[in-house]
């Protein structure tokens, strides 16, 4: 399995900094450490260990490989700069594959800034989960790297939360601005509408008035809200049923959860447990989206807690049907808040690579969730890697019979 690339150190005057390690297309080759090296390779200025360290190389982490001298490969930096390091701890492997026509899907996990977006893109099939609370971010994703073909066979809102379908507002057009907006030839949303005990929270009209609006130009008996009155949850039914849809041919759906009525826990909680988590699976690669739900109380994770509301479900469905939660890819839950990521849920799901989409205005993800995601088999890729809105988008496409994932800019030609 090859290794990918992750962020990398460099020494500066008097200073480090981070940085990708950006892909040179032209080059098939990059360098890593290997797999004896525990902490780091020195890069040198030249080909010589007296030479100035200019930076390091740590395990999973790749950079252009340009030539080799003896006992040295040369590299280059991202910057560009060159460098050399020593070939007894390191060696040269086939560079990570990009996502290209064919490739039979990609996904997009955009980095919204708060919230949630993600894009499966199957040709000129798409379906976008949830639009982040940024009404420009999507909507100039979408016109960049011109995603959409068509209408959007299908726009998933995992639960009324404005960080989930506020940026969807432009892209459907109706706050006035996009000229052309998108049509939508499927709508799924819990249908929750964050009455708690009759009151508003701060977001209720809003939303409402978004639900409305979508219904109006969704064609008839394609407005699946409440959801779970057109497709029952495995955790009601007490069985997975996958199923597909016919404007998606190749794509197939496992319905989790999804809840119009929550009854367990404060508001905040209330809306989040309505959440849609839904298991999909393109050409063989299952990709888990969990919205918000809550897994637990909101403290730091101690190792005999007790998972409660949705994970709860989840686990009890897990056990009476072992492997429906594996994922090769989660979406972590509420953004890695400490309301959810039990241990055992981590441990059913068991993914390869763990997306976090972050909403830095709410300083997530914790710590202490991150934590428990970390393990020498998977890749952890969090869209506020740079502390930047728009920056850190996250590509999984196919390679070969596998799935790879990382930064976009890593993928870029």
């Amino acid at each position: 399995m090859l290794k990918r690339t992750v962020r990398l150190r460099f020494q500066g005057i008097g200073m480090l900094m981070l940085a990708l390690a950006v892909v040179n297309p032209t080059n098939a080759e990059n360098v890593i450490t290997k797999d004896t090296v525990q902490n780091f390779v020195n890069i040198r200025q030249s080909a010589s260990s007296d030479s100035p360290k200019i930076g390091e190389l740590r395990p999973g982490d790749q950079l252009d490989y340009t030539s080799s001298v003896p006992r040295w490969h040369q590299l280059r930096l991202p910057n560009g700069q060159p460098g050399f390091v020593s070939k007894r701890w390191t060696e040269v492997i086939p560079g990570p594959a990009s996502p290209s026509e064919s490739s039979p899907f990609t996904v997009h996990f955009i980095d919204v800034g708060t919230g949630d977006a993600a894009i499966i893109d199957k040709g000129d099939l798409e379906i976008i989960i949830d639009g982040g609370d940024s009404t420009r971010v999507l909507n100039e994703y979408l016109n960049e790297h011109d995603i959409i073909d068509g209408p959007i066979e299908l726009v998933i809102v995992t639960h009324g939360d404005a960080d989930h379908w506020k940026g969807l507002r432009r892209v459907l057009g109706f706050d006035g601005v996009r000229d052309d907006p998108f049509s939508v030839l499927e709508y799924w949303d819990p249908g929750y509408d964050r009455d708690c005990n009759g009151v508003d929270n701060g977001g209720r009209q809003s939303y409402l008035a978004f639900v409305n609006d979508v219904e109006q130009v969704v064609p008839s008996g394609s407005f699946l809200r409440p959801l779970e009155d057109h497709h029952v949850p495995a955790d009601v039914s007490g069985t997975p049923q996958p199923f597909t849809v016919n404007t998606l041919p190749g794509v197939t759906f496992t319905l989790l959860h999804s809840n119009k009525a929550p009854k367990t826990g404060s508001c905040s909680y209330k809306i989040n447990n309505a959440s849609i988590v839904l298991l999909v699976e393109v050409e063989g690669v299952r990709f888990l989206f969990a919205g918000d739900a809550n897994g637990k109380k909101r403290a730091a994770m101690d190792p005999g807690v007790v998972p409660k509301y949705v994970e709860e479900k989840l686990l009890a469905l897990e056990q009476s049907h072992p492997g429906t939660l594996k994922a090769d890819v989660l979406k972590v839950p509420h953004h890695g808040s400490e309301t959810a990521s039990t241990h055992e849920y981590i441990a059913a799901v068991d993914p390869q690579f763990v997306i976090i989409s972050a909403s830095t205005r709410h300083k997530l993800p914790k710590p202490t969730t991150v934590l428990r995601y970390e393990s020498p088999s998977r890749q952890i890729f969090r869209t506020d890697d740079t502390r930047a809105s728009g920056v850190d988008n996250i590509l999984c496409f196919k390679s070969g019979n596998a799935v790879d994932c990382n930064f976009a800019d890593v993928f870029a030609d």
